[in-house]
């Protein structure tokens, strides 16, 4: 018999949801050693059912020969309550249901054989891989990668010839329901055995009462920081404001920036959070209305529109007590796991720390020449000075002609610095705002491989190392002059990072991260 169990975090609800969608409670109830079990369904269709043999088992002598029909047994204990889904009802059950329940399980038991591997790196090109093994008894994976779900042979034939391992355990088993307790009791006991396969996750979060519990949770942060704005230090909330196509990609033509909230327009540069805070002081709307409503807008010198985006998707903010991340307009959770795995491959990368870097924002006012400069340029031009090498911020461009993915509008810098045959791409900001530093190392990075760029043409050596300099806004990486990237509250710019150093070792190249103070 087929089964596909869900562990139950809230039973009440998911029954309370069960009869707002109309699920009926059918046949007699069964008792399986401490568990009692009821069965509930509903069925829209007059086709053929495949899993009517069910149906019999909680006496039911005649089933309907329905499909677009969704079953629910309910496993109920003093301890501990699953879930057994047919049909379509996983999607709902999985909204009350222990999100970590199957990982939990597939890391505590031995594995005599991996059929699949199904996965998704984020922030990368491609996105997702469905991976088949044989004769392997390893759960593979790659720095920055979490798993979404796992086909294996189980060591321990109570469990059958194959376990699906997502948000559920998917089995056949000879076990009645009357015995199912037999089958439960041993999960029970695997779960309580010690951890021998690690598995990452970072999980896109979907359900709609979560999403809408941490926009809450959100929002009443950022207004709190708004209602202390002016009299704080430190902010949970970030920009990421070069968001663009997810990487450091500079218009050709002269811009300005707008912000578009309803029918007002406001021409703001936008770098952080105070600037929103401002906005919301000078027009009088709230700040959930700017974020949920309002659009970046660049426009041309005829004040023709070049691109636009919801302001919502700049925002990065973390709930860390719950290991919960938005980022690009969307939340996820993520495991333990996948942050050791993370910080595991961010621990063999160079870190550069020189304090005589740390700089102020009255120091580098001093070297500033007009006012069209921003302050990286400024940095960059100290950096390239002092330690004799070639500015190529805004000097060395790929266009579309030489780099057929984008569109001509848009003009991609190849790095801000080279230091001997160092690549740097550098970025000021706090923790979360510094994530297209990292895209813009790596992009350049796969231009050079891919000799998208003559760069022997251009004068320039064949790197050997790729660098990202981050001034860093927030002191709290910091302890003793050394650096503790750990303290780094994004889960997202940390994965951004692993991937980059994993990507740029394919690439036979070492990566480099320079990283000092900036203070305002």
């Amino acid at each position: 018999m087929q089964y596909n169990i869900f562990k139950l975090d809230n039973k009440e609800e998911l029954k309370k949801d069960m009869l707002e969608r109309n699920f009926k409670k059918i046949g007699a109830d069964i008792i399986s050693d401490k568990y009692k079990l009821n069965l509930y369904y509903k069925y829209d269709n007059d086709l053929k059912l495949s899993w009517k043999n069910i149906l019999i088992e909680f006496g039911e002598s005649h089933p309907p020969t329905r499909t677009g029909i969704s079953g629910i047994i309910i496993c109920e204990s003093d301890k501990n309550n699953y879930a057994i889904t047919y049909g379509a009802s996983s999607f709902l059950v999985q909204k009350y249901s222990d999100r970590e329940f199957g990982f939990d399980f597939a890391k505590r038991i031995e594995l005599k054989e991996m059929k699949r591997k199904s996965s998704m790196t984020p922030h990368s090109i491609k996105n997702s891989s469905i991976t088949s093994f044989r004769n392997t008894k390893t759960i593979v994976f790659d720095s920055g990668e979490n798993i979404t779900s796992l086909s294996f042979t189980p060591y321990n034939e109570l469990y059958g010839k194959r376990i699906d391992i997502g948000k559920s355990i998917k089995l056949k088993v000879d076990i009645s329901l009357k015995d199912i307790y037999q089958l439960l009791d041993q999960i029970e006991n695997d779960l309580s055995k010690k951890i021998i396969n690690r598995i990452p996750l970072l999980t896109k979060i979907t359900n709609i009462d979560d999403v809408e519990r941490y926009n809450k949770i959100m929002y009443a942060s950022l207004n709190k920081e708004f209602d202390a704005y002016g009299n704080y230090n430190s902010s949970h909330f970030f920009i990421n404001e070069f968001y663009i196509v997810g990487s450091s990609i500079y218009f050709e033509e002269e811009h300005t920036q707008m912000i578009k909230v309803g029918k007002i327009e406001e021409e703001i540069e936008l770098h952080n959070l105070s600037d929103l805070f401002e906005l919301s002081k000078k027009t009088g709307i709230d700040m959930q209305t700017i974020i949920e409503r309002g659009k970046i807008i660049y426009k041309d010198s005829s004040n023709e529109k070049i691109y636009s985006e919801n302001i919502r998707k700049y925002i990065n903010y973390e709930i860390e007590s719950e290991n919960v991340s938005l980022y690009n307009d969307e939340w996820y959770y993520y495991n333990d796991d996948y942050y050791d795995l993370v910080m595991n491959e961010i621990q063999t990368i160079e870190i550069k720390y020189n304090p005589t870097d740390n700089y102020t924002k009255s120091y580098i006012e001093n070297f500033r020449i007009n006012d069209k400069e921003y302050r990286e340029e400024i940095i960059n031009k100290i950096l390239s000075k002092k330690y004799d090498g070639k500015l190529l911020d805004r000097n060395m461009f790929i266009s579309k002609y030489e780099n057929e993915y984008f569109n001509s509008k848009y003009k991609i810098e190849l790095a801000d610095l080279l230091l001997e045959s160092e690549y740097i791409s550098v970025k000021i900001g706090s923790a979360q705002s510094l994530s297209y530093c990292v895209d813009q190392s790596e992009l350049s990075a796969k231009l050079i491989d891919t000799k998208k760029i003559n760069l022997v043409e251009k004068g320039l050596p064949v790197p050997d190392k790729f660098g990202v300099w981050f001034f860093m806004e927030s002191n709290s990486i910091f302890e003793n002059d050394k650096v503790n990237l750990q303290k780094i509250q994004s889960i997202m710019l940390l994965s951004k990072i692993s991937t980059w150093s994993k990507n740029i070792k394919v690439l036979g190249k070492i990566p480099v991260i320079h990283i000092n103070k900036y203070i305002e």
